[in-house]
């Protein structure tokens, strides 16, 4: 595995690892229809923006 994708899966580093899994599983399961899917992805863009700030306030 590249050393990219081994660090998107390592939770230490991309604490938000489950929602993106999830938003994947998803897409998958559903056929690839991002409207189905759109709970999943806000989630995940708010854990992301939760820890980009929690970062820039470390």
């Amino acid at each position: 595995m590249p050393m990219v994708a081994r660090r998107l899966r390592d939770p230490d580093i991309n604490p938000c690892l489950s929602e993106s899994d999830a938003s994947t599983r998803c897409m998958d399961e559903n056929n690839y229809d991002r409207e189905r899917c759109s709970n999943y992805f806000l989630k995940y863009k708010n854990c992301r923006r939760f820890w980009v700030s929690s970062s820039y306030t470390s």
